[in-house]
């Protein structure tokens, strides 16, 4: 029988004495893993375990996270690991997300933060895809079939689960014919890495410094994944003008580390484009945590997510059709 995430960290907390109680639960995004502080070795550590034992999970954080610092990607540290009890002990990088340090900042604070998130973007693209270290990140990316299952989700959570839509046949095959076009196009753009989930919430501030948290779903994909991640961001809406700032940095330093855009406009074109299918995963993310696992706290970010959709999804004509239909059972999409 199944041990319970209680047992087992009672059990873990019972073979460690450098790790002790009490625990302190911490605010952890739409996940299936709980997050604590605890005390250890004369300071904190954050313990991370999942709701269900999965080993090959464990192993999988674990290799990413070493890959990621073997790039000099601002990681947390591994302080130990049980396999057989599912945790994980790692540095703590305290409370502080980019999205609660940009409450009621000025443009300066903006500015820094998000070139130094930019900075460890660029680093994560450029090594992460070059390094010759196996990773299993390396092993997995958004395919056809990858962006497909996540369109796909939005569809059965969000359309048809929150919105409670009845589709009839011939608008659910135009629809995914729509999904289908973006997908195609999407997959045979050239891959780097990307961390998969690159936004506010995943950035931890200590001092002037980012850390990055969340990284466990790390693939192979467009460049534009992550760039839209944290421009076109759910939880931290930016300004146009301010975006188009942070691409022309993108662009810069990207392109001083080899990865040069000759057609800005190319480029442009594909980070729209990638940031339609982004947008919409989130949405269906959303979607599912509320109707799925009772969670209701996320559907306050549908707004300006379908927002990107909405000042997107006009400049692809093959993907009018989709959005009309989707439009028709999604109040947030006219």
């Amino acid at each position: 029988m199944p041990q319970s995430k209680e047992k087992r960290i009672e059990r873990f907390l019972r073979s460690r004495s450098a790790a002790s109680g009490p625990l302190l639960r911490l605010k952890g995004d739409a996940s299936l893993r709980a997050f604590y502080r605890i005390s250890y070795r004369g300071g904190t550590a954050v313990m991370m375990v999942r709701d269900e034992l999965q080993p090959g999970e464990d192993r999988s954080f674990i290799d990413v996270r070493d890959h990621l610092a073997a790039c000099g990607v601002a990681v947390p540290e591994i302080y130990e690991y049980d396999g057989e009890n599912g945790v994980i002990l790692m540095e703590d990088f305290g409370d502080l997300t980019l999205e609660e340090r940009l409450g009621g900042a000025g443009e300066e604070t903006f500015t820094h933060f998000y070139r130094v998130a930019i900075d460890e973007l660029v680093t994560m693209q450029v090594l992460g895809t070059s390094l010759r270290r196996d990773c299993v990140a390396r092993h997995r990316s958004f395919d056809r079939k990858k962006l497909m299952e996540e369109l796909d989700f939005f569809l059965l959570h969000t359309v048809e689960g929150l919105y409670r839509a009845g589709l009839e046949k011939r608008e659910r095959e135009a629809i995914r014919e729509g999904f289908s076009l973006l997908a195609d196009r999407l997959a045979s753009f050239p891959r780097v890495l990307n961390h998969r989930d690159y936004h506010s919430r995943n950035l931890m501030v200590v001092g002037d410094a980012l850390k990055i948290v969340d990284f466990q779903d790390a693939r192979m994909g467009p460049c534009q994944y992550d760039l839209a991640s944290l421009l076109r961001d759910s939880y931290t809406v930016l300004g146009g003008s301010f975006r188009s700032l942070m691409i022309e940095y993108y662009l810069r330093e990207s392109g001083e580390r080899g990865m040069a855009w000759h057609d800005r406009g190319a480029f442009l074109n594909r980070l729209d484009l990638m940031s339609l299918q982004r947008n919409l995963k989130a949405c269906g993310t959303f979607g599912y945590m509320a109707v799925m696992r009772g969670d209701e706290r996320y559907l306050a970010y549908l707004e300006p997510t379908f927002a990107y959709v909405r000042e997107n999804a006009p400049r692809f004509d093959f993907m009018e059709e989709c959005v009309r239909l989707l439009a028709r059972h999604v109040p947030l999409l006219r």
